[in-house]
């Protein structure tokens, strides 16, 4: 599939790309394209609308701020890091990326507010601080399997974790090495929110940062919004999918970022392939 993408272009990678899951190989290149910056400048919010935000997640009362003349390190996160993939529930073996704690012993479990102080969705340790996107108002979001999925593996492979998608070798359904297989971000929906922010490695507090780009596959456009330390919100209503958009000029020195479509609809979900922090 990948070497049809390469020969046929442009259409016919959008046209792979948006394909269920035994697709996803298509969508593997597109998470490398190069930055275009957005065709307008940010709009910023009005207070009806950064008071909404606000409701729907409440902002951290205090962001540490980087040191000045501190040197800012950049950080890929395209949803295929070992570590990452690792800590999560299950290793998202199903695709399904539940919000994650750990028991005092160590065993990964489903988050329960009420015996995990420390909770993530999808959290990669990067240089200087980790890099968390975690879902508002769902359990999980999905990290689909660019390599597609064959089978769903029977039984579960013994962890007591469940079962997973598989591929088939000789008629039969095996597993795969989870954590090793490359994944992409896909919503539920496009009313799902995705939040995006950055933690100190030790004490988790939340820490300001840049975005530089963020790859929207094909073929549902998102609107991304973020909040500056000064408390304002802003956003672009529509950033169109099969695109990798640069946004450094405009998002610096955030607390936050947050996506979700650039519609309400329950009939399709946004796909991101890769976002690019600088802590």
């Amino acid at each position: 599939m990948r070497s049809l993408v390469q020969v046929n272009g442009h259409g016919l990678r959008m046209a792979l790309c948006v394909l269920l899951a035994a697709s996803w190989g298509a969508c593997a290149q597109l998470k490398q394209n190069r930055p275009s910056p957005p065709p307008t400048p940010p709009i910023q919010a009005t207070p009806e609308q950064a008071a909404e935000r606000d409701r729907e997640s409440q902002p951290p009362k205090v962001v540490q701020v980087r040191p000045n003349g501190s040197s800012q390190q950049q950080c890929l996160v395209n949803f295929d890091d070992e570590g990452a993939l690792t800590h999560i529930y299950a290793q998202a073996r199903s695709t399904l990326a539940f919000k994650t704690g750990k028991s005092p012993s160590g065993q990964l479990q489903i988050c329960d507010p009420s015996k995990h102080s420390d909770c993530w969705t999808y959290r990669q340790r990067c240089p200087r601080s980790d890099v968390n996107l975690d879902t508002i108002g769902h359990t999980h979001f999905h990290l689909s399997m660019e390599t597609g999925i064959e089978c769903y593996t029977l039984p579960d492979p013994g962890d007591g974790m469940g079962r997973g998608f598989g591929k088939l070798v000789d008629f039969k359904c095996t597993e795969v090495d989870w954590p090793k297989t490359p994944r992409v971000l896909s919503s539920h929906d496009q009313n799902q929110w995705v939040k995006i922010w950055v933690s100190h490695i030790e004490n988790r507090a939340p820490m300001s940062f840049d975005m530089d780009s963020i790859a929207v596959l094909p073929d549902t456009s998102i609107q991304l919004w973020f909040r500056k330390r000064d408390g304002t919100w802003w956003f672009w209503p529509e950033l169109k999918a099969d695109g990798m958009w640069s946004l450094r000029e405009h998002v610096r020195d955030v607390s936050e970022v947050r996506i979700r479509g650039a519609k309400s609809g329950r009939t399709s979900s946004y796909v991101i392939g890769s976002l690019v922090i600088r802590d």
